[in-house]
């Protein structure tokens, strides 16, 4: 998956400086992470609007991150639209299931 690493000091400031972002939450032991990360790559191209980010959620340096956002476990997207957390999910999502979460980011009156 072609997203950026984030770590405790660079998530504020990418966040904020990208107009709609999708952090995916995750963790080395989780199995379901790479599914959720080849769901995430397939995603990818059709969102060119989207700046996508993962986040390690084991590092003790991440936990605090980790108990704002109330991450009940991996795999964990949180969505930002200018700066401010929107929604997140938690769990494996399914393909066309990410499609429709990620539309709805971008055009949330439809």
């Amino acid at each position: 998956m072609s997203s950026r690493q984030l770590t405790h000091e660079t998530y504020a400031d990418f966040v904020a400086l990208n107009s709609f972002v999708v952090v995916h939450r995750w963790a080395v032991w989780n199995g379901y992470d790479h599914q959720m990360r080849a769901a995430l790559a397939e995603q990818m191209p059709r969102f060119p609007q989207l700046t996508f980010a993962e986040f390690d959620i084991d590092p003790p340096d991440h936990h605090q991150i980790c108990r704002d956002l109330n991450v009940q476990g991996p795999p964990f997207l949180a969505l930002y639209r200018d700066g401010s957390l929107v929604t997140t999910r938690v769990g494996l999502m399914e393909r066309a299931d990410l499609h429709a979460f990620f539309a709805g980011l971008l055009n949330p009156a439809a």
